[in-house]
């Protein structure tokens, strides 16, 4: 396998979803979280994570550059594991821990693995 085959499979879900994470780090560093003023934004994570990310991580089929070679099975890892620990990340910000919490999160990992087999059922039929 030639150096620019490498490059390539490194370009794809696994770095989108290390550059999710790192942009959730700063966000929470920049913040200073937990704030009470930014638990509306903590608590909307557990939808938009699944709802944004993982659709953003679809339209990686349409890019170029990327190898298509297991991109799907690599996009459920990375989605499973890239969710569990955003969310887990964003919801430990939150500033008053407790049973509602714990369901957001059971929800957004629901929410997750739901747009995971509709995304995926999308690219079986498009691709």
């Amino acid at each position: 396998m030639d150096m620019n085959r490498v490059a390539q499979f490194f370009i794809g879900p696994e770095l989108l979803w290390v550059c999710f994470y790192l942009l959730v780090l700063v966000i929470i560093k920049a913040s200073g979280s937990p704030v009470k003023s930014m638990d509306g934004f903590w608590e909307s994570t557990a939808w938009t994570v699944p709802l944004v990310l993982i659709p953003l991580t679809f339209l990686l089929y349409y890019a170029p550059w990327v190898v298509r070679d297991w991109m799907l099975l690599r996009i459920w890892i990375v989605g499973l594991i890239g969710g569990h620990y955003i969310l887990t990340k964003c919801l430990q910000a939150y500033t008053e821990q407790g049973p509602g919490i714990g369901t957001a999160y059971i929800m957004g990992m629901g929410l997750l693995i739901f747009v995971l087999v509709a995304g995926s059922i999308w690219v079986k039929v498009k691709f």
